[in-house]
């Protein structure tokens, strides 16, 4: 038999390459494990304070206070009231659901009605002439207020009034489709499309040749709807601030007065509106509106989608309508991550020149007198330098076993 010689370089380099091969290995596998633990994080969802706004489904302004109605029948309120602690308002009842609101015209003392689904009326705020007292066993279609006054209109048409100082009572026998307060009058369309007023002082008698669908009061001055959609106003003074003159060749769907001004709203949603101005209450902005409401020295609408906005005087904080309670959703916000671990495995390097000399016993391969070989072995002194490409991976320099590297690999 023939003596195969062993061949240690090509097993140290077999050796490392395997060694590297498995550094490799435990190097991408740590780093799958940190994705996973780093995306497990990420996902975790935070609840982040988002706020939203309130929105209303009508709206109604007056002296200096404003109030909305939101969509399950509750009343919010801002303005005069909540800035000064005034000593006559109360809070809106939170026990009670209204299908309709309106406010009162009072500078400071202010009084609010609601309409509930049943009819019934039910008033807060100011009632030195017995304005938020309105008559026990009645019902009503619709609710309005004036400056010390309110009427309501019943299912027969007939209006019912209260409160007020020396206000008289609306026409005997008289049957109405709405009616409309102002500072100290009221006015009624009848059937025929009519208007009849009565009140304390600045009551003048409607134009005998016109009809309406809608009326509205302010101060001293008065506005009414035509079928055409056109407006025609007319008052107690001298039209000083242009209060009774609407803008020519204007149409609009409903209109609303205030104390000395009035706005109507046009078809496309857009606002136009007249008279005193002194504190931009006959400025509204641009864009579109579903409904207007004109009170004493300010204006509010509401956009399509509820938002509410006020323009005018701000002396009570009757222009800023209250957010709505910031609500938490959940955001894939983490408020930490972790920062990724470095993996610098240690590699354990192998010195060819403390490799042990190997003397193998020579085997005979027949009988002959052939000289037993003594191969000599070699030592390896300049064994080449591994580099893997593996990431993470060092080049091997010290001289432990190859037992301890691939343990620790």
């Amino acid at each position: 038999m023939r003596f195969i010689p062993f061949d240690s370089k090509l097993t140290l380099y077999f050796l490392t390459a395997l060694t590297a091969a498995a550094l490799l290995l435990f190097t991408l596998l740590a780093n799958v494990g940190d994705a996973s633990a780093q995306q497990a994080v990420d996902n975790t969802p935070t609840l982040t304070s988002v706020p939203v706004a309130t929105t209303f489904r009508s709206i109604s302004a007056g002296g200096n206070i404003s109030c909305g109605l939101r969509a399950d029948g509750t009343t919010v309120c801002w303005g005069v009231s909540l800035a000064t602690d005034d000593e006559f308002f109360v809070e809106p009842p939170s026990d009670e659901a209204f299908a309709s609101i309106s406010v009162g015209w009072g500078n400071v003392r202010n009084h609010i009605c609601g309409l509930r689904a049943d009819g019934v009326a039910v008033c807060w705020g100011h009632n030195g002439y017995g304005q938020a007292s309105p008559p026990t066993g009645e019902t009503f279609t619709s609710i309005t207020l004036g400056r010390s006054h309110t009427c309501g209109l019943r299912s027969d048409g007939a209006a019912v009034c209260w409160g007020g100082h020396n206000q008289p009572s609306p026409p005997a026998n008289a049957t109405f489709t709405s009616i409309s307060a102002g500072a100290d009058h009221t006015c009624g369309i009848r059937s025929d499309g009519a208007a009849a007023c009565w009140g304390n002082g600045y009551v003048v008698t409607p134009p005998a040749d016109e009809t309406f669908t809608s009326i509205t009061l302010g101060r001293s001055h008065t506005c009414g709807l035509r079928p055409d959609g056109a407006a025609v106003c007319w008052g107690y003074s001298t039209n000083h601030y242009g209060e009774y003159s609407p803008p020519a060749n204007e149409t609009f769907t409903s209109i609303s007065a205030g104390y000395s001004h009035t706005c109507g709203l046009r078809s496309d949603g857009s606002v136009a509106c007249w008279g005193y101005d002194e504190d931009g209450q006959a400025s509204p902005p641009s864009g579109a509106f579903s409904s207007i409401s004109a009170g004493q020295w300010h204006t509010c609408g509401l956009r399509r989608d509820g938002a509410a906005v006020c323009w005018g005087n701000n002396s009570g904080g009757q222009l800023t309508p209250p957010t709505a309670t910031p609500t938490s959703i959940p955001t894939h916000t983490p408020t930490s991550i972790p920062s990724e671990p470095t993996h610098t495995p240690t590699a354990t390097s192998v010195s060819a020149t403390d490799e042990p000399t190997h003397t193998p016993t020579a085997t005979s391969v027949s009988a002959t007198d052939e000289p037993t070989p003594t191969p000599t072995s070699t030592t390896v002194t300049d064994a080449p330098t591994l580099t893997p490409t593996a990431t993470g991976v060092s080049t091997p320099t010290g001289d432990e076993s190859i037992d301890a590297f691939e343990e620790q690999a």
